[in-house]
């Protein structure tokens, strides 16, 4: 490969499927399309299928990437799957990291394992291993701002009031997410709350209904054009506290950045270490103030580039920065 050296076959192993609304699955198809757009020959692996775990050993890797949540079972499994060639370097991307500290894992250990925050960063480190900061990513081509027209005719496509101040969220419908505070959020003159749920995930059935009867919008469906949902919208809100509710860099929140949306989003995982406060991004210490800052931005006119923001980690921009990774490994 004469533009990246002796980087030539990468294996990604993960969680394939045609799921793509749930995080692990999309950073890993996403990172898939990425490399192979990079000219690098790609084959793709299923994490839980130990028939297509011979496909490493046929396909000889330089490099055997998993995308996985890491739990020690997680990290086990990975080391296991690598030992099908050997030669190759192991690198895990831990998105959504699910373990305690544990020094057994040192004899499990990747060459390399990519953190998404400084909490993740401190954990692997003590456990002996090798890290590097390495975010998710966003298609800034398909996620873009739309003009006053096409939000317009959007909103006309699904019924939405063009009087009304729509707040979005994309979640599981879990009460861990935080997802109440949507209630008092509703209750503002002029709100209308969007919540877009997963159809392929069990909802809390009676949160669902409380938001509901709140008034909020809950549309439970897959979209396979969602940049159209962020379109419609005016603002998004990520109120999740607990770190084991979410991927650590929330995708939602990168994409309704790319559509150059106020963010209004709790201090969670990689965002405070990734993105400044300002430019319309505002964070918040207490879920709580959520409402406030809302009405601060429904009533101000505010300049907004939340867009020029997440640039930096468009999918392009990642997948030449892991190649350089790749590199480092192979050296």
């Amino acid at each position: 490969m004469d533009n990246y050296g002796d980087i030539v076959k990468v294996c990604l192993v993960g969680h394939f499927n045609d799921a793509l609304d749930e995080g692990v699955r999309n950073v890993g198809k996403s990172l898939k399309v990425g490399l192979e757009r990079q000219d690098i020959e790609v084959e793709k692996v299923n994490f839980s299928s130990l028939i297509e775990w011979r496909a490493i050993k046929a396909f000889r890797p330089d490099i055997i990437h998993f995308i996985l949540t890491p739990t020690f079972l997680g990290v086990l499994i990975a080391r296991l799957a690598s030992s099908a060639f050997p030669p190759a370097k192991t690198v895990i991307s831990a998105v959504h990291p699910s373990l305690r500290r544990s020094h057994l894992l040192k004899l499990f250990k990747p060459d390399l394992m990519l953190v998404q925050s400084p909490e993740s960063d401190d954990l692997f480190q003590s456990m002996g291993m090798e890290t590097r900061l390495f975010p998710n990513g966003v298609d800034v081509t398909k996620f873009k701002p739309a003009s006053e027209k096409h939000k317009s005719d959007l909103r006309a496509k699904f019924q939405i009031s063009e009087q009304d101040f729509v707040v979005l969220h994309l979640a599981s419908l879990r009460r861990e997410r935080n997802l109440d505070i949507f209630k008092k959020i509703q209750a503002e003159e002029g709100i209308q709350v969007l919540i877009l749920g997963r159809e392929n995930e069990a909802a809390d059935k009676e949160l669902l209904r409380e938001l509901q009867r709140a008034g909020c919008l809950v549309w439970v469906q897959h979209f396979p054009h969602v940049d159209q949902i962020y379109n419609i919208s005016d603002c998004y809100v990520f109120p999740t506290i607990h770190k084991k509710a979410c991927i650590e860099t929330p995708l939602s929140v990168l994409e309704a950045m790319a559509c150059n949306l106020p963010i209004i989003s709790t201090r969670f995982g990689a965002l405070p270490t990734i993105f400044n406060e300002g430019s319309g991004l505002f964070f918040t210490e207490n879920a709580e103030d959520i409402p406030h800052i809302i009405l601060d931005v429904k009533n101000r006119s505010l300049a907004v580039e939340t867009r020029g923001e997440v640039f930096p980690y468009s999918w392009n921009n990642l997948t030449e920065d892991l190649i350089g990774i790749y590199k480092e490994l192979l050296r």
